[in-house]
């Protein structure tokens, strides 16, 4: 059973709405194919079927005049079948890049054991382009998995570099992989119906992910910027790229190849983007964007807490807490805002007798996750809280002193960073 697409009016209205600007000479696309020499191996075991597929894929690429680069799994090349489609799609004139050998999760896998994978599959598909006077330049993540940790996320990088690929990001992410044995099952059963009903939900998702992937990354980047686009090579691939490339071009998409997209900033903007789940590039950069942003405004809420402090103004110290905070000191618990400015009234009867007041953030962490989309994408979620462990001082008129630690906890709540936590030592 396909995977249904919902809310299909917000799509219409995604759709009706989004204008792709791409200049006169149209906005650069490049296509990139995932899982070659063949997805979806196991529904396609038949070395007949396996290479009408790769015929009716190449003939829509050659039609409107795509160059794409593939990116091989060297584990499912199991002969020299296999190989002779790889060799088509260079005779044809695209680029082949590594995607491992055994597709692992990085997420799941040993730093080592997955860049001995990749290596691996490095390796085999070098060997076989050797024969053809190519070298292996790109590189592709599975499941678009750069490291849930940052040691993982440096060793793979310092492992593509010295081993001559680039990672080529994915800007528009799609789940068209997710459609294949649904339209296989459908056009094996001879069910005309079925097969439609496959196709509008392949093309409306697909379609839908384009819009929205594009308005994304020219509102990180202010201008119209090139996008990558994710396909796998499979059966419902070769029935409906015609009408997605000709609808693309329709609007204002114009076929690029490799080394023009990648040579563009917005392509290349570097990010330490670290999680399990992987992501489209502009999703990676708005997340880094926003925990930048999330981290700076918390930092000034503590500056301005302290400055009201110093002056004397607690008012507006206590204005930074939500209104159902809860206060933990060694001396007990003290819940909502108004209590706490209490607490506070009745401890500093004369404000000169304040001192200054100084936070200095010792450790700061996010609260965030990942989201599922309409369409079942996987999404890095914005920033939901921040837990700030600080050290505060206290310097009184008289030259004498205080400090230590508290832990403080924000959320946002609308549009603004409140303290529903604070825990003094």
């Amino acid at each position: 059973m396909t995977r249904r697409v919902l809310a299909i009016g917000v799509v219409a209205v995604i759709a009706a709405s989004v204008a792709l600007a791409g200049g006169d000479a149209g906005r650069p696309l490049l296509v990139t194919v995932d899982d070659l020499p063949m997805g979806a191996g196991r529904l396609h075991s038949d070395p007949a079927e396996r290479a009408r597929i790769t015929s009716d894929l190449l003939a829509v690429l050659a039609k409107h005049r795509v160059g794409a680069v593939g990116f091989v799994v060297w584990g499912n090349v199991r002969g020299a079948a296999d190989e002779a489609l790889l060799a088509r799609w260079l005779d044809d004139g695209h680029e082949l890049g590594n995607h491992t050998k055994g597709h692992l999760d990085l997420s799941r896998t040993a730093a080592d054991a997955w860049i001995a994978d990749a290596e691996a599959g490095r390796a085999g598909l070098q060997g076989f382009l050797d024969r053809h006077s190519r070298t292996v330049r790109f590189f592709r993540f599975p499941f678009l998995r750069e490291g849930d940790t940052p040691e993982k996320l440096d060793a793979v990088r310092a492992y593509l570099d010295r081993s001559g690929q680039r990672n080529v990001p994915v800007t528009i992410d799609d789940q068209d992989w997710s459609y294949e044995e649904a339209w296989v099952n459908a056009r094996r059963a001879g069910d005309a119906a079925a097969l439609a009903r496959v196709a509008d939900d392949y093309q409306l998702a697909l379609r839908t992910e384009v819009l929205t992937q594009t308005e994304l990354g020219d509102e990180l980047f202010e201008r119209a910027v090139p996008q990558v686009l994710l396909l796998h090579a499979n059966e419902v691939g070769a029935a409906q790229w015609e009408a997605l490339f000709t609808w693309l071009e329709g609007r204002g998409f114009r076929f690029a190849g490799a080394d023009e997209v990648m040579s563009d900033a917005a392509i290349t903007a570097p990010h330490r983007f670290v999680a399990g789940p992987g992501g489209s590039l502009w999703f990676r950069l708005r997340r880094e964007r926003g925990s930048e942003k999330a981290r700076e405004q918390v930092t000034a809420l503590l500056r301005d807490q302290a400055a009201a402090w110093s002056r004397g103004d607690l008012e507006a110290f206590c204005a930074a807490y939500a209104d159902d905070a809860v206060f933990v000191s060694p001396s007990g618990i003290t819940r909502g805002r108004q209590a706490v400015l209490d607490r506070y009234r009745a401890r500093y009867t004369d404000p000169a007798a304040m001192g200054t007041l100084t936070l200095e953030p010792l450790d700061v962490r996010e609260a965030w996750g990942a989201e599922a989309s309409v369409l079942g994408d996987a999404l890095p979620s914005r920033t939901h809280g921040i837990s700030v462990a600080a050290r505060w001082t206290l310097v009184k008129a008289d030259g004498s002193s205080a400090t230590g630690l508290t832990l403080i906890v924000f959320h946002r709540r609308a549009g603004a960073w409140v303290i529903v936590h604070d825990a003094s030592m």
